[in-house]
C-alpha cells in the first residue's frame, strides 16, 4: 500500500496536465507535483530515514504543499510550522516533536540558525533532481502531527494517520458531491488543520487548489474579482473571512460569479452575516461544518435552509464514517434540550498527543457507543444537545461552562444572545475568575454609536440576571489569531 501517496500517483496518471496546485504565478500540475515530491523525498532521504517527523516552515505558497508530500514519500510524517511564530514556540515544536530535518525556502533558514537548531535543514530553492519511489505505508502510519494551543499554553503534537485522512476524504468528498470539477479557494493558513481539507480533496478528486495571496482578505472587493478571475466554485473558510466580506458591503459593487459551495468551519458564524451571503448568492449551497484538531477533517455537518436561517446554526448530523453523540458521563443523552459532552467514534479519529500517554488516554476513550459496538471514543471537551429536528447543537466548550453566583452559564448562550443584536458585528464572552466578573467584548456594525450601557440594556430581556454581563466593552476591532479565529488569550488579559 502507498497509502495518501497513492491518491498523487493515480491522479498524476489521471489528469496529469492539469493544474493541481497554484499561488499566484506559481503552479504545479499533477505530474509535476509528482515529481518535484518525489525529488524533495529523495532529498530528505540524505538525512533521515522513514516514520520521522519532518518539520516544514510554511509559506503561504504552493511549494508548502510539494514539501508536505515531499516527506511523506519519504515514509515520514509532516509537522507544519508557521515561520513568524515567535522563536521560542518554534524550538519548542521541533523539540517536542523530536524533529531532526527542517524544510524551508533560503528565506527561513535565518530563523533555523537563530534558535539554534542542531538538525539539518533541506533549502526548497535548490533541490536536485533524483527522485524517489513510493513507499509501502499502512493505514495506521502517521501521517502529519499539527501542533494546537493547549489549555496550559503549552502546545500538542496531535497525530493522524494515512487511514484517518483516507477515511474523512472519502466521505467528505461522496457526501458533498465533490469532483475533479471544483476549484478550491483556499484561505486557511497551511499550517492550520483545515487547510487539510483543501489539500487532500485536491488529491484525491484531481480538483484545483488555488491558495488565495494572503493580502486579498484584507481588501474584500479586490477578493471577489479574484475569485471570479481564477473562477473559484468552492471555498471552506473561517466565519471570520466572510464576515469580512460582508462588513465591507463588498457585494454592493461585485458578485462571484462561480461559486456553487460555501462551507464554513472553525467557529460560530453570525446567522446575519449567513443571511447576507445567502441572499446575495441565492443559488449557492452554505454548509456548517464542525471538526477539531483531534480528529481528520470534519465528523458533523449542517445544510443550510436559506429559508430557515435559525438565530444559532446547529452542528447537524455525524458524516457517514462517524459516529456522534452525546454523553452526560453516565449513559447517553437522547432527549432534545438536555445538555451533555460530544463524543465521536469512527476511523478518523488522531492516533495520539504526541509524547503524551496520560493526555492521550483522557481523552481517547475505549467505550459501548449507541450502536451497541465497542469502539474508540474521542470525548471532544464541547457540549451541545439535541434539537427537536434531531440535530446537535453546539452549546459551549466544557472549559467555557463557569458557575457564577452559584448558577452554571454556558458562555456561548450569552454569545448567541449578544449576535441577535443587530448592530453586532460579532463578540466574545470571557469570565475573569479573579474578579469573578462576566466581560462580553462587542465588535459593532460600521457607524453604530451604541455603547457598553446600551447593550447591557438590550441583553436584559434576553438573559437572566445571572448570566447579564458585569462589564460590556465595545472594541473597534476583534483581535484574531493566526488562525482566523477571536483572541480569547488577547482578551482575557485586558483588564476593565
Amino acid at each position: 500500500m502507498k497509502g495518501i501517496i497513492d491518491y498523487l500517483e493515480r491522479t498524476a496518471a489521471a489528469f496529469p496536465d492539469k493544474t493541481a496546485v497554484a499561488c499566484g504565478e506559481k503552479t504545479y500540475s499533477f505530474r509535476e507535483l509528482m515529481i518535484v515530491s518525489r525529488r524533495i523525498g529523495a532529498e530528505i532521504r540524505k538525512s533521515c530515514g522513514s516514520n520521522e517527523p519532518v518539520a516544514v516552515m510554511v509559506n503561504r505558497s504552493a511549494d508548502t504543499v510539494c514539501a508536505f508530500f515531499g516527506a511523506v514519500y519519504n515514509g515520514c510524517f509532516y509537522v507544519p510550522v508557521d515561520p513568524s511564530m515567535p522563536k521560542d514556540k518554534i524550538k519548542a515544536v521541533l523539540k517536542d516533536s523530536d524533529t531532526r530535518i527542517v524544510l524551508g525556502s533560503g528565506s527561513n533558514k535565518q530563523v533555523i540558525e537563530e534558535i539554534g537548531f542542531s538538525g539539518s535543514y533541506v533549502d526548497l530553492d535548490h533541490i536536485g533532481l533524483n527522485e524517489i519511489d513510493p513507499p509501502d505505508i499502512s493505514d495506521d502510519t502517521p501521517l502529519y502531527m499539527i501542533y494546537t494551543s493547549g489549555s496550559t499554553g503549552k502546545p500538542k503534537g496531535v497525530l493522524k494517520s494515512h487511514g484517518a485522512v483516507k477515511s474523512f476524504i472519502e466521505a467528505y468528498t461522496k457526501t458533498f458531491d465533490l469532483s475533479e470539477r471544483e476549484i478550491i479557494g483556499n484561505q486557511t493558513p497551511l499550517f492550520f488543520d483545515a487547510s487539510a481539507k483543501d489539500i487532500y480533496q485536491m488529491l484525491f478528486t484531481g480538483a484545483t487548489l488555488e491558495i488565495i495571496p494572503s493580502e486579498y482578505f484584507m481588501l474584500p472587493t479586490a477578493l471577489i474579482q479574484y475569485l471570479n478571475q481564477k473562477r473559484i466554485s468552492y471555498i471552506c473558510w473561517v466565519p471570520t473571512a466572510l464576515s469580512m466580506v460582508v462588513q465591507m458591503k463588498a457585494f454592493r459593487k461585485q458578485l462571484p460569479e462561480t461559486l456553487r459551495s460555501v462551507f464554513f468551519v472553525g467557529e460560530v458564524f453570525p446567522s446575519k452575516q449567513l443571511r447576507a451571503w445567502t441572499e446575495a448568492l441565492p443559488e449557492v449551497r452554505f454548509v456548517n461544518l464542525y471538526g477539531s484538531s483531534e480528529i481528520a477533517g470534519i465528523c458533523a455537518y449542517y445544510e443550510i435552509d436559506r429559508d430557515n436561517i435559525p438565530d444559532v446554526l446547529p452542528l447537524g448530523r455525524a458524516l457517514s464514517n462517524c459516529e456522534v453523540f452525546l454523553s452526560d458521563g453516565v449513559g447517553f443523552i437522547e432527549t432534545p434540550g438536555e445538555i451533555g459532552e460530544m463524543m465521536i467514534a469512527g476511523d478518523a479519529l488522531a492516533m495520539c498527543y504526541f509524547n503524551d500517554p496520560d493526555k492521550t488516554s483522557e481523552r481517547f476513550i475505549s467505550m459501548v457507543t449507541p450502536s451497541g459496538v465497542k469502539k474508540r471514543v474521542f470525548r471532544s471537551g464541547d457540549l451541545a444537545r439535541y434539537n427537536e429536528n434531531g440535530d446537535i447543537v453546539f452549546a459551549s466548550r466544557s472549559d467555557f461552562q463557569i458557575k457564577h453566583l452559584g448558577k452554571r452559564i454556558e458562555l456561548g448562550e450569552i454569545e448567541a444572545a449578544a449576535d441577535r443584536l443587530p448592530f453586532i458585528q460579532r463578540c466574545c464572552c470571557i469570565y475573569d475568575a479573579d474578579l469573578q466578573l462576566i466581560k462580553l467584548f462587542c465588535e459593532l456594525i460600521p457607524e453604530s454609536e451604541e455603547t457598553g450601557v446600551s447593550i447591557r440594556k438590550a441583553l436584559r430581556p434576553m438573559l437572566s440576571d445571572y448570566m447579564l454581563p458585569q462589564r460590556v466593552i465595545v472594541l473597534e476591532s476583534m483581535p484574531f489569531n493566526a488562525n482566523g479565529k477571536i483572541n480569547r488569550t488577547l482578551l482575557s488579559e485586558i483588564k476593565v
